[in-house]
């Protein structure tokens, strides 16, 4: 379950489970083995006639939901295959997740708060999600390659096309140009500042980041989100989408932005009221350096710490793990902490908080990022 208190997130989530499975699966310890088992049949029997796998399944009613259906199955897709690999089902969720691809771009789309990012803006075609296909696709090819190496090599290829998609459409340069961002809502042949008929098209204006280069987090009809999505930009190191320019531009611009704080801040910068990416349903729960909107979060600081080492970055990756394990210990593997205070908001004793720091401690002792990165 997502965490172990009493008043708690009591469901099996496929991104918190199998997150946690990264991790956890190097604890030799019997309940806990049994328990990562557990969750990929569980979510593996309620998957749809289509291959959806559910955002997560009710402890209590045995009923699944999948109203955050987005990412789901690309966890379950990599955890399954670390520890009980079962091609077949992976072909019906990889084929499910083809679907998604609705303008044959090779990246893949959701509806608004849909992904582990549940109750926020991220829409359209998001950095994070697309980063995940593309490591879940060489997993996947991985698993098959030595059985049936065409289709191996299939998807490997179609790896390889959203990298390079990602890194056309996502990657902003810092000049200030947002009309490459755009160009996938055109529903013409001209991709210029003016269409086929000659009249000039309605472009965003760059307002917050404007200098830097870093991936956009989302990419929607006529518009793209502004600020820095550390899940989706880590992402992008960890799956081989971002170069070694790229990754350096990423790394760096963490600690300029005090991202790398406690760590790590889920954004930067705050969507503010008024902003074009706040929502009313926001509430108090996503005000400023809460939650999802510049929050906290302990298992981001397990990626940030795999990124670092990803990229050779020792001595930060390891700073940044005592900087983790110290979050850990003063809010008890909490869910999140205030962005500003560094104060425990969340559920204690959270799954995905403790399996992170595990997999991030393994990368620091061996000097390398374990599976499934690097496949």
């Amino acid at each position: 379950m997502a965490s172990g208190r009493r008043v708690g997130h009591r469901q099996v989530w496929a991104r918190d489970s199998m997150i946690s499975l990264l991790g956890g699966r190097l604890v030799e310890d019997p309940e806990i083995q049994s328990a990562l088992g557990a969750s990929v049949a569980l979510l593996k029997q309620h998957r749809t006639a289509a291959g959806g796998i559910p955002n997560n399944v009710d402890c209590a009613t045995g009923r699944p939901n999948f109203r955050a259906y987005a990412d789901g199955g690309l966890w379950w897709i990599i955890g399954s295959t670390l520890i009980a690999p079962d091609p077949g089902t992976v072909r019906e969720v990889l084929g499910w997740y083809e679907c998604q691809d609705v303008d044959q771009s090779g990246l893949l789309s959701m509806q608004e708060s849909c992904d582990w990012q549940d109750l926020f803006c991220t829409r359209g075609k998001g950095l994070y999600l697309n980063c995940l296909y593309v490591l879940a696709l060489r997993v996947a090819a991985g698993l098959v390659e030595s059985a049936d190496p065409e289709e191996g090599r299939r998807r490997r290829l179609r790896a390889e096309r959203t990298a390079q998609a990602v890194n056309a459409a996502f990657w902003y340069a810092g000049d200030g140009n947002l009309l490459r961002h755009m160009v996938h809502t055109f529903s013409t042949e001209s991709q210029g500042t003016e269409d086929s008929l000659g009249r000039k098209r309605w472009l965003p204006e760059k307002r917050y980041l404007a200098g830097e280069s870093y991936y956009l987090p989302y990419l929607g009809f006529r518009a793209a989100g502004e600020w820095f999505d550390s899940f989706g930009n880590l992402l992008a190191i960890l799956a081989g989408v971002a170069d070694g320019p790229r990754t350096a531009a990423i790394l760096d611009f963490m600690p300029r932005y005090a991202v790398d704080r406690w760590p790590v801040r889920s954004l930067t910068p705050s969507v503010q009221p008024g902003d074009p990416d706040w929502r009313d349903y926001y509430g108090t729960l996503n005000a400023p350096d809460c939650y999802h909107n510049g929050g906290v979060w302990p298992f981001l600081g397990g990626f940030y710490v795999a990124a670092l080492v990803a990229a050779g970055r020792h001595e930060a990756a390891s700073r940044a793990l005592d900087a983790l394990a110290e979050l850990n210990r003063r809010g008890e593997f909490n869910e999140w902490h205030h962005g500003a205070s560094g104060e425990p908001m969340g559920v204690r004793d959270q799954a995905w908080s403790a399996g992170m720091y595990l997999f991030a401690y393994e990368c620091v002792r061996r000097g390398r990022v374990a599976a499934p990165f690097g496949c």
